[in-house]
């Protein structure tokens, strides 16, 4: 019992924060860059949950979001972010990943992207056939779309 105490107390995952932001039914895709975690792969924008986020006292997975976008692409998100999905995977480095993903459909937002080179190597606005036929789209993000699309 102890051992089992010891081993999930020493587990610690990254939390993750994902937007797929739509617009005349396209989405902001991004192309991840290489060196990182599946670096080439198409994936929304989003990033790491920070220690800033802490002095958020409620809804911080979703107030960083929306830091994780401005930082990204540049967009200061005024639309409201519903959440999709969360999920767990481990990365190429061997990281325990948590990653929750928010749908933000513009119709208030200044579409005025300025993107972070060093985040962000290039971005797309696609449809959900693009992003299927895409051959760098990975299967988890055309399963998110699929979850936006049933909601």
């Amino acid at each position: 019992m102890v051992k089992l105490i010891e081993e999930n107390q020493a587990k610690h995952y990254l939390k993750v924060v994902e937007v797929a932001i739509e617009h005349d039914s396209k989405f902001l895709i991004i192309k991840r860059p290489e060196g990182k975690h599946a670096g080439g792969l198409l994936s929304f924008p989003g990033g790491k949950v920070e220690e800033i986020d802490e002095q958020n006292e409620w809804d911080i997975l979703r107030l960083a979001a929306k830091r994780e976008i401005y930082e990204e692409v540049g967009l200061e998100l005024e639309d409201s972010l519903d959440y999709i999905t969360s999920n767990y995977f481990v990365d190429s480095h061997g990281i325990h990943v948590i990653d929750t993903i928010f749908h933000c459909k513009i119709d208030k937002t200044p579409l005025n992207i300025s993107a972070s080179q060093r985040e962000v190597p290039e971005y797309y606005w696609m449809t959900t056939e693009e992003i299927n036929a895409a051959n760098n789209s990975p299967e988890w993000l055309k399963k998110y779309i699929q979850y936006i699309a049933n909601k």
